[in-house]
Parts: C-alpha cells; structure tokens; sequence
C-alpha cells in the first residue's frame, strides 16, 4: 500500500460507521493538566484556539477568561469593525434594507416589467440586471459573510458561539419569504442582545418578533369564529352595515375581503406548540394538547403591521422611467412593526398547565404566558440538556443537566450564569468528554479559517460548501435548526466533501478563500522546534498527533513534493484533513 493511500485511509477512519475516531489526548485514567483544559474549553466556546488564545487563558486563568468573554460590552473588538464595515446589510435599518431589496410582492411587478413588450431588449437587460441588485439573495450572502467574518476574527468568541446556539433553538428559515429580509433584525434584536440576559426576555422577543410571527404562521391566528366573541363581532359589524347606504355597504364588503385576502382565518396551532416543545418545556414538558390550544388561544391576535400597509405592499408597481428602475415607496417600518390586535384575540378563559387566565384578558396575558413557561421547572431542564449536549456530550450526565437547571431557576434564568456554570462544571472537564465529538460543517470551516488566518473574499463558495455538508447559515428550514449531536455530523457521505474542502482551502482552488500561508509558516519559524511538530502542535493542540506526523513524513518521503512549497501545502492539507482536525 502506498503511503499516499495510507494517509488517505488514515483521514477516512474518522467517517466510517462505528470506527470513528477521536484523537487520544490522556492515557485511561490521567489527568488533565491545566493546558489541557484551556484547550478543551477553547475548542467549544471559540471556533478555534489559536497559539495566542491558550497562552491567554493560562496566563489569566479559565474563570477570568470566562468572565472577560461573559462581558462582551467590555472586549475591545476593534479588528472586526472595518471588516463588517464593507458588509451593509449588517448596520442597515429594516426600511433601508427593504429599500434596497424590496420584498416579492414588489419584486414581483419588476419581474413583470422585463418579461413586458413595451420596453426594448436593451431595457429589458437592463432590469433583470438590476432584479438581480435588489435580490433578497443579497440578504442570505451579507448574512453568512457576517457570521462567519464574526467567528474567524472577531475577540468575542462566545458570544458569537452562543448567538449561533440561540439562533438555532429560535430558529426561522430564510427562505420563507417575508423573513428574508426580516432574518437581519431578528439576529441583531432578538437573539443577539439577550444571548448573556434573562431568558425570558429572549423568549418574548422572539415571540413578538415578524420574523417568528410570519416563520410559524402566527401572525394569521385568530379567534375561532365559533367564540362568543367572534360571533358578537360580526353581529354588531351587521347591525353597522345594514344601516349604510347601500354604495358605503358595498365599499365596505369590499374592504372586508381585501384585508381578510392572504390570511387565514381561525386558530393557528403552529407557534403555541414549538414554544413548548422546542423554546421552553421540552417534547417531555407535561403539557398536554389541550394545554396547546389555549397557549394558541392566548396568543391570538399577535401579529405585525397593518392590513393597510399589506395591502400597500400586495399592489405596489415598479417603473421604468428615464432609463433607470424606479422602486415605489412604502412605509416598510410600519409594515413589521409588532401590533397586537384585540379585534382577532380569543378573550376568552384559557388554561394552561393548571394555571388560568380570566376570560377579558388581552395582550398581557400572552406577556404572563411566556413568563411562566420561561420560569418553568421544565423549562431549565430543556435548556440544560440542550446546552450539555452541545457544548459536553451528546448523551450528557444527569448530574450535569441537572447542576445547569439548578443554576437557571436559582437566578431567574439568567443565562449569563448559566453559561458560566456550563464552562466551569466538573463535568465539562471531565477527560471523557475532551476531543471525542466531530465538528460540525460550520465549525469546520471556520475553525480552519481562524486557525490559519483564512481570507474570507468569497463566502459564496463557503455557503455552497456548507450547503453541500448540511449546515449552511440561516437555511434550517425546520423549527428545530440544525442539530446538536455530534453524531448528525460523522457520516459516510460527507467524508469526502470534507478531505476535499482541506485539499481546495490549501491549494487555492477555492477562489478567494484560503490560508495565508506567510503569516502562518512565519510563525513557525519563530520557533527553536521542528517544522512539522511545531504545525501539527500549532493546528492541533492537546492532540496525540504521534501517529499523524508519521504518516506524514512517509507520504513525503515516498511522494516528494516539488519544493518546500509543495511540501507545506500537503503538509497542511493533511493535517487539516486529518480525524484529529475534524474533531473536537
């Protein structure tokens, strides 16, 4: 067997069913040292320790570090400013990013215009050159560029690793249509302020946010049409019409039907049972699916914006005027701006778990709903077992779950500590746990982007990588989000998309992405080491690579590259290939 072949194997061993290997970092029954455990909690709080990183935490310690991290308000991130300076959609306002990336009910009339025959060729080349300017598209590419811009260089680490995390429990898809342009705001207000808060101010903000209101079909929830309160309603609105002149009574039943155009009428369950089985409860969290049409019940009437500006919306027309595309002007921030509305809300009594909710309430009662479920002993146990398996072990002790619920209903669900006590548990330390889970595709990549200092140019060719493995940002198109398992990751079919990304990320073939290979073989040669170990303990740390580096020096002794370039393009393109990179 070649070496070549041998070294191909060896990085393959990670994906195949039942052998997948972890690299050995203690022998059974040592110790961690004090480096192993900076490099463990960097491995899942970071998106990759850097030199310069495990030097930090051994230098101010594992709980000062934490609680530099905890306070991100106090990490100077001045490096990634400009970066995210050249991405607008980041800082634009949602009339601004509307304004300039309309949505498809007005998109849809440009479209309309360049199919036309009143406009010549040249006119019509012209705007479906600029659809392709104000595609919602152009939202999705800012997006990614900005999270993964944010987690190869920016300084607060855990926050952006806990964004990702929240996001992913409050998931929206970003193809649904309206939440294409919605999903910006949703990040930068919903998720992201509150990612070190209460959690139940996250949980509110996500509740009264579009992005969830139109993802899981809310905002058309309303009272069931066999309330009292319906039938009330529609009582008085024809006693009011009858009295009309029969012109105002037309024009009034038409009006009706306009708003009542594109919504369906009745409950919608959608919402009320994700917010209990994957937000707050948990699937095990003792309700019931009485318990759920009442939370939908309660919830009624929480929608966005006004039938008018909808409307607005539904009949705005783009022209084509003086040779350039002329977008119409709507007021898109009232268009999604949170509204309750008390003439669609079910006022009736509800309950909900044992808890009742006097008939006449209104859009408080959905306020003291989501506080309970916030508060709720169920609660904490779901968002422990969801933090312990993502950060610790997909099947995490007992004892571990239960120290984090501990934490959440001692301070209110403060999630600040509760992230603080996952960091510094036992458990977390434990040398069981320490490099035995597979990377996901987005750690992946940006592990190996933060590692060896990787220009991100053209984060469209990532998107597509991270597509083609299963992880790419903001396109979960279920409530659930991607996965938290380490296990969803370590399949057959993604082997070789994997070994492929490490081979193209080295030898350029991804264009526009890749190493900068000066900045970092400089650094190695700032050390009094051998080359190879000095890489393989630069890229990974704490790792028994022993077996790794011989594989290496075999391949390039049989397989000598052209030059020492050659060299150090293998070389990093293996150990990056490596099970030992792909783990953590």
């Amino acid at each position: 067997m070649s070496a070549l072949t041998r070294a191909t194997l060896y990085i393959a061993v990670l994906f195949l069913p039942g052998l997948a290997k972890a690299p050995v970092v203690y022998a059974q029954g040592a110790e961690a040292t004090d480096r192993d455990r900076a490099v463990h909690l960097l491995q899942r709080a970071t998106y990759g320790p850097r030199p310069q990183d495990i030097e930090q935490v051994l230098t101010v310690g594992i709980a000062d570090w934490l609680d530099w991290q905890l306070h991100p308000e106090r990490i100077t991130d001045a490096a990634l400013a400009p970066l995210l300076d050249r991405i607008p959609v980041v800082s634009m306002s949602l009339p601004e990013l509307l304004g300039q990336y309309p949505p498809s009910q007005v998109l849809r009339s440009v479209r309309e215009l360049a199919q036309g025959t009143s406009l010549s060729e040249s006119e019509r080349r012209t705007l479906r050159r600029e659809l392709g300017e104000h595609s919602p598209r152009r939202i999705l590419d800012g997006l990614a560029t900005a999270r993964i811009t944010r987690a190869v260089h920016s300084e607060r680490q855990l926050q952006e690793m806990m964004t990702t995390f929240w996001f992913d429990h409050f998931n929206v898809f970003w193809g649904k249509d309206a939440t294409r342009s919605l999903v910006p705001d949703y990040e930068r207000s919903a998720i992201r302020p509150h990612v070190f808060g209460k959690f139940e101010d996250m949980v509110l903000a996500t509740a009264q946010h579009p992005a969830m209101l139109f993802y899981l079909d809310n905002f058309q929830s309303a009272a069931p049409d066999s309330s009292l309160q319906a039938r009330e309603r529609r009582e008085a609105n024809n006693r009011r019409m009858r009295r009309m002149p029969a012109q105002d009574r037309a024009r009034s039943l038409q009006r009706i039907q306009q708003q009542q155009n594109g919504r369906r009428a009745g409950l919608n369950e959608n919402y009320a049972r994700e917010l209990m089985e994957l937000h707050t409860l948990g699937v095990d969290g003792g309700y019931t699916q009485a318990d759920v049409i009442d939370v939908a019940r309660i919830l009624t009437g929480w929608t966005f914006g006004e039938q008018g500006s909808r409307m607005q919306m539904r009949q705005a027309r783009a022209s084509y005027e003086d040779g350039r595309l002329v977008l119409p002007e709507i007021d898109y921030d009232e268009a999604y701006q949170f509204r309750f509305r008390a003439e669609v809300h079910d006022a009736g009594e509800k309950t909900v778990m044992g808890h009742v909710f006097e008939a006449g309430g209104g859009q408080e009662e959905g306020v003291e709903l989501i506080r309970m479920l916030a508060h709720h002993p169920s609660t904490a146990r779901h968002v422990a077992t969801q933090l312990a398996t993502r950060f610790v072990a997909d099947d995490p002790s007992t004892a571990l779950v239960d120290h984090l619920a501990e934490v959440f209903l001692a301070t209110s669900g403060d999630l600040r500590e509760v992230t603080r006590a996952l960091f510094t548990s036992a458990e977390f330390y434990d040398p069981a746990v320490m490099a035995n889970r597979v990377k996901s595709p987005f750690l992946l990549v940006t592990s190996t982007l933060r590692m060896t200092y990787g220009r991100t140019a053209n984060t469209r060719a990532l998107m597509e990588l991270l597509g083609s493995l299963g992880e790419a940002p903001y396109l979960a198109e279920p409530p659930t989000g991607y996965p938290e398992t380490s296990e969803q990751w370590a399949s057959g079919g993604a082997m070789l998309t994997r070994m492929n990304f490490a081979t193209s990320y080295v030898t350029g073939q991804l264009r526009g992405v890749g190493p900068d290979g000066n900045r970092l073989f400089r650094e190695m040669g700032n050390r009094d080491g051998e080359f190879l170990p000095d890489l393989v303990d630069a890229l990974l740390p704490g790792a028994d690579a022993s077996e790794l580096i011989a594989v290496i020096r075999e391949d390039l002794q049989a397989n000598p590259p052209e030059g020492e370039r050659g060299s150090r393009v293998r070389t990093l393109s293996l150990i990056l290939g490596s099970p030992e990179f792909q783990s953590h």
